[in-house]
C-alpha cells in the first residue's frame, strides 16, 4: 500500500490526464489525498474525491489567496484567486463529512512578507475550523517556519503534517518532540534537508507525499502521485529498512490520522 497524503488533482498539468493518473495509482495500490488552496480548487477536489474510490478530499485556504490585498512580490507562480475567508470556512465546515483534513493551510513569507499579521489572523481563523470539526491540519510554512510552530504549539490539534517543510533541524526537532508529522516528497532524493529530516524523524511520524504537479525527483518533469513510491525507496535507503517496513509504517501513520474518524 502506498499514500500521497498531498497532491493537486485539479492542477491543469494533471487533471486533463486525470483518469490515467489514477488508473497508475489503482495498479500501485495508492491512495491519494487531493488538496484544495481556494474556493474553485476546493469545489474540484471536492468533485474528484466523489469520482475516485481511491482519492480522498483536503480542503484549503493557501495564505496568498486569503489575502485581502496585493502580496508584495508579483512572481507568484500561478494566478492568485482572491477570497473570501468566512465565507469559504464555512464552506468547508459544510462539508466536514466528506473530507479527512484540512489544508493546506498555513503561512507564506517567501511570497508575502507584507501583510504577516493578516495571514497569521487567518492561519488562525482556519485552525480554529480544524479544532472544531476535528480534523487534521495539512501546513503550509515556507520562510515562516517558526511562527507557524508557535502558533501550532499552543492549538489543540494533535494531528498536524508539516509539508514540504524545509525549516532548520532544530525546527525539525521541536515539530517532532511536538508529535506532528513530516511528509516527505519524491525530490527528497536531490534535496539533503530533506535527507536530514528522514534521519532526524522516526518512521512512526513520517507520510509521504507528491505536491503533484511539484517537487518531482527529476528536476522539471511533472510529478504524480504513484511516485511516492520513490519517497519509499529513498526514506527504506536512508534508515536502513526494508522497503515493505517504509511502506507498512506510512499507511498505518495514514491511517491513524487521516481515517480513524470517517
Amino acid at each position: 500500500m502506498l499514500v500521497d497524503v498531498h497532491a493537486h488533482l485539479d492542477h491543469p498539468l494533471i487533471f486533463p490526464k486525470l483518469d490515467k493518473v489514477i488508473e497508475r495509482c489503482k495498479k500501485e495500490k495508492c491512495y491519494v489525498i487531493t488538496s484544495g488552496v481556494n474556493k474553485s480548487t476546493n469545489r474540484k477536489a471536492l468533485e474528484i474525491s466523489e469520482k475516485y474510490d481511491n482519492v480522498y478530499c483536503s480542503l484549503g485556504l493557501y495564505p496568498i489567496d486569503a489575502l485581502s490585498k496585493e502580496m508584495e512580490s508579483g512572481d507568484f507562480p500561478r494566478s492568485v484567486e482572491k477570497l473570501d475567508v468566512d465565507e469559504e470556512l464555512k464552506f468547508i465546515l459544510k462539508n466536514k463529512s466528506k473530507i479527512v483534513s484540512v489544508g493546506e493551510c498555513g503561512l507564506d513569507f517567501h511570497w508575502d512578507s507584507k501583510h504577516k499579521d493578516e495571514q497569521i489572523k487567518n492561519f488562525l481563523k482556519v485552525i480554529s475550523l480544524a479544532e472544531k470539526i476535528k480534523k487534521p491540519l495539512i501546513v503550509h510554512s515556507r520562510k515562516a517556519e517558526l511562527k507557524a510552530i508557535e502558533i501550532l504549539e499552543t492549538s489543540k490539534i494533535k494531528n498536524v503534517i508539516m509539508h514540504c517543510f524545509f525549516g532548520k533541524m532544530k525546527y525539525v526537532k521541536k515539530v517532532s518532540d511536538l508529535g506532528f508529522y513530516f511528509s516527505i516528497p519524491p525530490v527528497v532524493t536531490r534535496i539533503p534537508q530533506f535527507k536530514l529530516l528522514v534521519n532526524e524523524v522516526p518512521i512512526t511520524q513520517l507520510l509521504t507525499e507528491t505536491d503533484s504537479p511539484y517537487l518531482s525527483a527529476v528536476k522539471g518533469k511533472i510529478n504524480e502521485p504513484v511516485n511516492v513510491k520513490i519517497s519509499v525507496g529513498e526514506i527504506a535507503k536512508l534508515k536502513k529498512l526494508e522497503r515493505v517496513e517504509v511502506e507498512n509504517n506510512i499507511f498505518s501513520n495514514f491511517q491513524k490520522i487521516f481515517l480513524k474518524n470517517l
